[in-house]
């Protein structure tokens, strides 16, 4: 199975359906899409923080059902401290 990292501003895209988004159309179609704790933790915040309707919350909830999520471990944060390094 061919798998696929993205992140949260991909994510933040994809939801909102902004033009942005469809650029990565190609790149996800027919992969399984992965996603870190730390971007269902960043966008949980955000409909906190700007106090997003009962509704929005359920289709947030909705959607991020799509992806699955990979969990925080050592090797994970190692892994992002060398991506990070390498950009």
């Amino acid at each position: 199975m061919n798998h696929v990292v993205t992140d949260t501003d991909v994510v933040s895209f994809l939801f909102k359906n902004h033009p942005i988004g469809k650029r990565y159309d190609s790149e996800l179609a027919g992969r399984v899409v992965l996603i870190s704790f730390m971007t269902v933790a960043e966008v949980e915040r955000w409909a906190i923080q700007y106090r997003w309707s009962e509704h929005r919350i359920r289709w947030l909830h909705l959607y991020l059902r799509r992806f699955t999520v990979v969990p925080s471990s050592p090797d994970l944060c190692r892994k992002w401290a060398e991506v990070m390094v390498a950009a």
